[in-house]
């Protein structure tokens, strides 16, 4: 895969955009030539082409015996969900997580709670589970702000000891970082956008669900079967060949490349920024103290030396009171370097 961003800049900033390979390109500039010269006729066969997707993402995922469906976005696909589910459901979040979770959530009116985002968050989580009582868990595997990453291991843990609590996953910082196992793992809805790390573009992403399980949490009465309304609700109309169609593209390419190659290339990026950054005192308490971490930070550092940064083409986020930088497996080592030449 072929990413110019990454020539043209020390591009750390895939936490926002992962930008786009010029075989995506490629492909979309076909798609759209045959759209152009076949107009309605270019979607005879759109049913098989969209079903192709579903079940390029189901093996990419291994989600072979549970529920697929295609959405634009996470923020599109969870209010979609949230609109189903019983309004007397009581939800347990994360503080300062995803915005669009919190804000749904609320805006939405369903009760809920909020577990300090700490060091010993998992810790918390339990805790909190066992004072509080929800039906629902619902957070991000890898915080957006700095990168906090709740192990897979540890949703069965809490699946062990709370096996009726519902627990739905923003997976948009997370897919395409690590090699996921959907059907055995314990999430039981995963919702994520494929414009960060699995390369797609926008306005694509997809919904996993346990079979067996939702139907308790809905609150509506569906006259067809379960699949059918949910397919109502996830994709009411049209879906857009070009979004889907490059979503698969892009994981039919991450899948050639290796999923175990990228994820071990950036578990050592990930390592090897983390001892620098502690020895530079860049990370907060939080980030430092933990064991496991994602392949994204949040650096101490303001908006002067942001400018700084983004004028000497290192590409990266503002978010919160830090800047934060994230590591692809088209990053390395000596661009880590680069970058700390800029804090003092």
């Amino acid at each position: 895969m072929n990413f110019p961003i990454s020539e043209k800049y020390i591009y750390f900033d895939s936490a926002r955009s992962g930008g786009m390979c010029l075989e995506l390109l490629s492909w979309r500039e076909k798609h759209d030539n045959l759209f152009l010269h076949m107009g309605s006729q270019f979607r005879l066969n759109n049913d098989g082409f969209i079903d192709n997707v579903r079940n390029g993402v189901g093996n990419f995922f291994n989600c072979n015996e549970n529920y697929i469906f295609l959405t634009n976005s996470f923020s599109i696909g969870f209010n979609s969900l949230l609109s189903i589910l019983n309004p007397n459901l009581k939800f347990l979040l994360i503080k300062n997580d995803y915005p669009s979770i919190i804000d749904q959530v609320k805006s939405n009116r369903f009760k809920h709670d909020f577990v300090e985002n700490t060091f010993d968050l998992e810790e918390k989580i339990l805790k909190k589970i066992e004072k509080y009582k929800p039906q629902v868990l619902t957070l991000s595997i890898v915080q957006y702000l700095n990168g906090v990453y709740i192990d897979l291991d540890f949703f069965k843990k809490i699946k062990k000891k709370f096996p009726k609590l519902l627990i739905i996953a923003d997976g948009t910082q997370f897919c395409g970082t690590k090699l996921f196992d959907f059907d055995n793992s314990a999430i039981d809805i995963l919702i994520s956008s494929g414009y960060k790390w699995l390369f797609s573009g926008y306005g694509n992403g997809f919904i996993l669900i346990k079979k067996n399980f939702i139907k308790d949490f809905i609150n509506k009465n569906y006259n067809t079967n379960i699949e059918e309304f949910l397919y109502g609700t996830f994709e009411p109309g049209n879906l857009d060949t070009l979004s889907f169609g490059s979503l698969l593209f892009s994981i039919n390419k991450i899948s050639d490349f290796g999923i175990d190659k990228i994820e071990n290339r950036i578990n050592v990026l990930a390592d090897y920024a983390k001892e620098k950054f502690i020895d530079y005192n860049l990370l907060d308490y939080q980030v430092k103290n933990r064991v496991k971490h994602s392949n994204i930070f949040n650096l101490k550092g303001d908006d002067s030396l942001y400018q700084q940064l983004i004028k000497n083409q290192i590409i990266c986020s503002r978010r919160g009171s830090g800047i934060r930088v994230s590591f692809n497996f088209y990053n390395n080592e000596k661009q880590i370097d680069s970058l700390l030449k800029f804090f003092k």
